[in-house]
């Protein structure tokens, strides 16, 4: 009875040692444990690292078609007037100007005292006359020149066809009438032929024979 009884207890005395040596032993279960990690929240870390590689390694491509957009709204197509060689009639010619929208009527304008590339025409302003500010009021254009504008030398005739250049300009964006000024004021007139001291009406340019 004693060895029997010495015997059940050597045999618990082994199991628990057996117990003990097993603990540790064997893989982990990470959902049992609570240390594992997990698969798919490591992939998508995994991606999106990848992802913020990719668009910082990419190169840049800079958007040209904003640009070439912004150039084109930038380009404008103008009519200019200008007398022939015997100051007989006005033609008008049309070409294309790169002008900012509210740059357009002044650089219109500087087009015309520039004088036309038409071999037979020429402007009636004298080229050192400045364009100092075009702007409307009450809807009527007015256009604002340096004094040198005074100083033209041109007949009845001539001065008739130079007021209609600066109007006529004016017309095509929709003026009817245009004021000239002399550093910013009204003259009675130019040359001494016509009256400036009122907006000047813009004849039909459609009665202006147009030269390529």
């Amino acid at each position: 009875m004693k060895n029997s009884l010495q015997l059940l207890l050597v045999s618990i005395l082994i199991a628990l040692i057996l117990v003990a040596c097993g603990q540790g032993e064997g893989p982990i279960d990470p959902e049992e444990s609570g240390s594992g990690i997990d698969s798919d929240h490591n992939e998508e870390l995994i991606e999106e690292n990848d992802e913020q590689v990719k668009e910082e390694t990419e190169p840049v491509i800079e958007d040209e078609t904003n640009e070439e957009t912004a150039i084109e709204d930038n380009i404008h197509v103008v009519e200019l007037y200008f007398a022939d060689s015997q100051v007989m009639n006005l033609y008008k010619v049309e070409t294309t100007i790169e002008a900012e929208v509210d740059e357009l009527f002044l650089k219109t304008m500087e087009l015309t005292i520039a004088g036309p590339a038409h071999e037979e025409l020429f402007s009636l302003i004298p080229s050192d006359v400045k364009v100092q500010y075009v702007k409307e009021e009450d809807g009527i254009a007015h256009v604002s020149f340096s004094e040198e504008l005074l100083n033209v030398t041109v007949g009845s005739g001539g001065e008739g066809m130079l007021v209609q250049q600066i109007a006529l300009v004016m017309k095509q964006f929709g003026f009817d009438r245009t004021q000239i000024l002399i550093d910013g004021e009204k003259h009675n007139t130019l040359a001494g032929h016509v009256d400036t001291s009122e907006p000047i009406e813009a004849m039909d340019p459609s009665t202006i024979e147009k030269l390529n």
